[in-house]
Formats: C-alpha cells, sequence, structure tokens
C-alpha cells in the first residue's frame, strides 16, 4: 500500500489552484494607488494566484516586485484578447475614462468574475460597492485591504506587505541621517508652502539630519534650494534606490510617502484634511500625520480650516513630530 500523506494532497490541491486560478487587479492611476494595490496582489499571490496587476507606469519597478507581474493598461483594442486569461477581475475604482471602460467591460462580459473596490475616505456605508470591500473610512487603506483579505476573502496567509524587495545592490537605510521632503502633490491645494518648508530643511540641518528635496526639473522654479541636497534621478527606480538608502521622510499627501512607507522609512504626512488622512495615509512603517488642529472652524459657508490649514500647521509642530518618529 503506498501511503499518502494529508499534508501531501493539501499541497498538490495548493498547487493545482495555483496553476488554475489567474487574477487581475486593477489599479487606480497614482503611485501610492498602485502600491497599495499590490497589498492585495501579493495576498492574493501568497494564496495560490497567479495575479498580474495593471497600473500605467508601476512597470518600471518590476525588479522591486519580482512575484507579481506588472502590465501597463491594456488599450481598448486589447481588452477582450487581455482579459480571455483571468479567472477574476478586481477593479480598485476611480473616474477616470479608462476605469469607467474597464469596469463596463467586466461587467458587461464577466459579472460573475468581477469585484469592484470603491477606495473612498469616508465613515458612511452609502456608496457605491460597499458592501464588496466593506472599507472603514476611518482605518487606513492599507489596513481595510487586510481585513477585506482576512475576513471576506478567507485566506489563510494574510499580510499588510506589498511584496516589495529592494534589489541587492540597494542597502537600505545606508544613509540613516537623510531625511527625504517631498514639497509638491498631485495638487497644489495639497501643498504645505514652499518657506516652510525650506525652514524645515535649514533645521534639520542644524541638528545633524541631511534634509533632501525631492522635485523634478520642472518643480524647481521658484525654489531656492542653496544649501539643499536636491538630486535629479532619471527614473522611479532610481528615486526608490535613493528612498529605500535613506532614515525619514516628510513630505504632503502624495504616493512617495506611500513609497517610502512600505520601504521601512518613518515618515510625516502633513495633510489638509483630518477625515481624508485617517483613510489615505501611509500605514507599512512608523508614521505620523498632521492636520490642522480640529477647533478651527469648518462650518459651511466658512471653512477656515479648508482655506487657510497651511497657516494653521507650523515648522515647529513638524519638527515635535519628527522628533516623536526618530526617537521610536
Amino acid at each position: 500500500m503506498i501511503y499518502i500523506s494529508v499534508s501531501f494532497i493539501k499541497n498538490v490541491a495548493y498547487l493545482i489552484g495555483k496553476e488554475m486560478k489567474k487574477c487581475a487587479v486593477f489599479s487606480c492611476l497614482g503611485l501610492g494607488d498602485g502600491l497599495i494595490a499590490l497589498v492585495l496582489s501579493n495576498n492574493l499571490h501568497l494564496n495560490g494566484a497567479q495575479t498580474a496587476t495593471f497600473h500605467p507606469f508601476l512597470g518600471s519597478l518590476q525588479a522591486w516586485f519580482p512575484h507579481l507581474p506588472l502590465y501597463p493598461f491594456p488599450s481598448s483594442e486589447e481588452l477582450e484578447s487581455a482579459f480571455k486569461q483571468f479567472d477574476k477581475f478586481y477593479i480598485i475604482l476611480e473616474k477616470t475614462p479608462w476605469m469607467q471602460a474597464i469596469l463596463q467591460h467586466c461587467k458587461t462580459h464577466y459579472p460573475e468574475k468581477t469585484t469592484v473596490l470603491n477606495p473612498i475616505a469616508t465613515p458612511n456605508r452609502d456608496y457605491p460597492y460597499w458592501e464588496e470591500g466593506r472599507f472603514n473610512g476611518s482605518r487606513p487603506f492599507v489596513d481595510n485591504l487586510f481585513t477585506y483579505c482576512k475576513d471576506l476573502l478567507k485566506f489563510t496567509v494574510v499580510t499588510k506587505s506589498n511584496g516589495v524587495c529592494a534589489p541587492e545592490k540597494v542597502a537600505q537605510k545606508r544613509f540613516a541621517r537623510r531625511v527625504v521632503i517631498h514639497p509638491m502633490s498631485s495638487r497644489e491645494g495639497k501643498n504645505w508652502p514652499k518657506e516652510k518648508y525650506v525652514q524645515l530643511s535649514t533645521q534639520l540641518k542644524a541638528q545633524g539630519y541631511i534634509p533632501s528635496m525631492i522635485l523634478t526639473e520642472e518643480e524647481r522654479k521658484g525654489w531656492n534650494l542653496k544649501g539643499v541636497e536636491a538630486p535629479l534621478f532619471q527614473n522611479l527606480e532610481e528615486m526608490a534606490a535613493y528612498i529605500a538608502e535613506s532614515g525619514f521622510m516628510i513630505g504632503n499627501d502624495s504616493g512617495i510617502g506611500h513609497l517610502a512607507s512600505c520601504l521601512g522609512l518613518p515618515t510625516i504626512t502633513i495633510c489638509r484634511s483630518a477625515q481624508s488622512s485617517k483613510f489615505w495615509r501611509p500605514a507599512w512603517a512608523r508614521g505620523e500625520v498632521i492636520t490642522p488642529a480640529s477647533w478651527i472652524p469648518n462650518i459651511k459657508g466658512l471653512r477656515l480650516r479648508d482655506k487657510h490649514w497651511k497657516k494653521w500647521i507650523s515648522v515647529e509642530k513638524v519638527l515635535q513630530r519628527f522628533q516623536l518618529i526618530q526617537s521610536a
């Protein structure tokens, strides 16, 4: 008689499932969006699925995610041929024309295979597709995806990691006193003032840290960067390596904060809205979020907090929070 162990049967079943189940994850457009979407992709992978993640430019970091294939968005002409191979579609919803085309195609041709997750920073439950993910707007998106994989998908292996793995040539935190500062974002209204970032850099330098501004060539216009390190990068991978070798990150609500956090850097994120920051904050490494105080009037028709939030966050307050993360 040939004895076949239960564990052997389970392993064979696992491998068969891994071979047969092919999942596609469609991310929103931003850098932070893509890094967060990879939490879902990584959990799918760890639980036996072959997972492809679609994002417009994250493919340039493929070497940092060797086990998670990254693809650009297919054109409208390529949708049907690209989608035939998949058994399951996960769409992280946004209102862009491209995402709406993907949603329409999947809902029309593959409704039983399609799950739509709506990333929205509200504690309410009356928005479209809430039942699919049951996201809680008062908790970070990364934590919500962890809970989704654990409680709704019922995965046996669950992690908050997005699977990032720095290449061997990158020596993480080699420059432990370098503070990466990203003073820009997708919208001017989200940006803390330039002069405050310059003051912050000066004071950090006086304390023995190495402030380093991350700005594109176009973004440098209007900045006085005398005495401040401000490297130019040829591509996203080069910037990722630089961040990974740094010690801390300070900046506006932007994708670079998420990149720093998933690479293990303590972060400080300066935000206009406390509610939005609860959901969109970087949530891998230790982090602090700074928003205007809740006592500042924000009633309809006045909106002092929204309109003048930059005045209510001082350089001293940011430095105080920095002391918290660097002493942890």
